[in-house]
């Protein structure tokens, strides 16, 4: 096992994206359900995708545990939501993460939208949870080093790992 000197921290990530039609009610908002879609988008990036994947491939994954969500107001098509993603890990294997979704608008201002508390668990293949594996605790503490910085990944992109 590797020495971990610090085996908790905070891993944080943004990701910003627009609003389908498909994403909206006969209302014409943004469907309340699908905020839960954003925030899995956003903490799959946070992580990495690739990292997933390879975590995946090795027998462990991650599971939501809870989810709570407070709508302040609604998104509509063609609106840019942003949403900013903050976890607390550590040797546990729950991971909770306070994710805020906003709008954007054109000048830059962001009203929030949903404000939402999701705790992730890691499970390995047998679906039974563990506690937080070295390469797991490893990769989010480079992911959150100053070296690593902030910037936000896309599709093509994953955390440094």
């Amino acid at each position: 096992m590797a020495n971990i000197s610090a085996d908790s921290g905070v891993i944080r990530g943004e990701i910003e994206f627009p609003v389908y039609y498909e994403d909206t009610d006969l209302s014409g908002f943004v469907y309340h359900s699908n905020y839960l879609k954003y925030f899995e988008r956003a903490r799959e990036h946070v992580i990495g995708i690739r990292f997933l994947k390879e975590l995946f491939d090795q027998g462990v994954h991650f599971v939501v545990s809870k989810a709570v969500l407070e709508y302040k107001a609604p998104a509509q098509h063609g609106d840019q939501v942003l949403v900013i993603s903050e976890g607390q890990y550590s040797r546990s294997p729950a991971i909770p993460f306070e994710q805020n979704a906003y709008r954007v608008d054109q000048d830059g201002k962001r009203r929030l939208l949903v404000s939402g508390q999701i705790t992730i668990v890691a499970l390995n293949a047998q679906n039974r949870p563990i506690r937080m594996p070295d390469v797991i605790i490893e990769g989010f503490q480079r992911q959150s080093s100053p070296a690593a910085g902030s910037k936000p990944t896309t599709d093509e992109e994953s955390p440094p790992w």
